[in-house]
């Protein structure tokens, strides 16, 4: 099993701009109706990352399907255990950075996760420095406490 490694974003924040643009025009050439956020450890200067890029694809509770059902067929599914009426993980198969899509309905807990979090992390230098210290502690660690890490960062300190 690999170990967890982590860079700073400003040393992959060109090569994560060119994923998300090619990625972001990928998705609206068949899903207009959705709005498309760079999210992640990529999307924040000074941020600790694994180096790949997250797209936050928000979409209206009548859309949410339809629209899941199209992303199935351009990335292939991430957990799909955690999927349900309000979220959907996806990654782009071979992609280089690693690209992976959650989607999710506006205005839900998944949502404020993976969207609004990430702006206010971006724009409080306490959250990055409590961000970047949980990272730090997972260095060289297992994926599985790493993630159970990060879930826990933010449901601490992100509420809707």
């Amino acid at each position: 099993m690999a170990r967890l490694t982590f860079v700073l974003s400003n040393t992959v924040a060109e090569e994560a701009a060119a994923a998300f643009a090619e990625h972001e025009r990928l998705i609206r050439t068949r899903l207009a109706c959705v709005e498309i956020r760079h999210t992640g450890g990529t999307s924040v200067p000074g941020v600790l990352t694994s180096g790949d890029v997250d797209l936050h694809v928000r979409a209206e509770k009548q859309t949410f399907a339809s629209v899941r059902d199209v992303l199935c067929e351009l990335y292939e599914p991430l957990y799909p255990e955690a999927w349900h009426d309000e979220s959907a993980y996806f990654f782009a198969a071979g992609s280089a950075p690693p690209v992976e899509v959650a989607l999710t309905v506006i205005g839900t807990l998944d949502d404020l996760h993976h969207g609004d979090a990430w702006q206010q992390i971006a724009a409080d230098h306490e959250l990055i420095r409590r961000y970047n210290a949980m990272k730090r502690a997972h260095q060289g660690g297992s994926r599985d406490d790493y993630n159970a890490a990060k879930r826990e960062f933010f449901y601490d300190n992100f509420r809707l």
